[in-house]
């Protein structure tokens, strides 16, 4: 019986992790290229208006700085997600290499195991 708040959902797995992090990774990426689009079309549009319409030329130059913050922001934003791929990625190389040292522990452990100093002398008392 949870008195206080909701049972709490199981932790995703490193491969769950991982792939949602490259999907949001491919939704930024997509992002960022229609934002560069717009950048560059109403660089376009200050251009061509520069002489004629000054207003609207300062207007679209603005809403081009809108657009190149927010630009940053995915850049930013990628780059953290890219490090905590990278992070993941390392700790599960980590716990795989662990895991593979202790099996090779138990496997020294359990040859070991078999073998007592009584056999060790018998064995070179039958060599000699």
């Amino acid at each position: 019986m949870h008195l206080f708040g909701k049972k709490k959902a199981a932790a995703p797995t490193t491969s769950d992790s991982i792939t949602k992090l490259k999907e949001t990774l491919e939704m930024l990426e997509k992002r960022e290229k229609h934002l560069e689009k717009k950048i560059e079309n109403e660089l376009q549009i200050a251009k061509k208006n520069a002489q004629k319409n000054k207003k609207l030329a300062l207007n679209a130059l603005k809403r081009k700085k809108m657009y190149e913050s927010q630009v940053d922001k995915i850049m930013g934003t990628r780059a953290t997600i890219e490090t905590q791929v990278l992070a993941i990625e390392n700790a599960s190389v980590n716990v795989e290499a662990m895991n593979a040292m202790k099996m090779g522990a138990d496997a020294m452990k359990n040859i070991h195991g078999q073998m007592d100093i009584d056999k060790v002398d018998d064995t070179m008392d039958d060599i000699r």
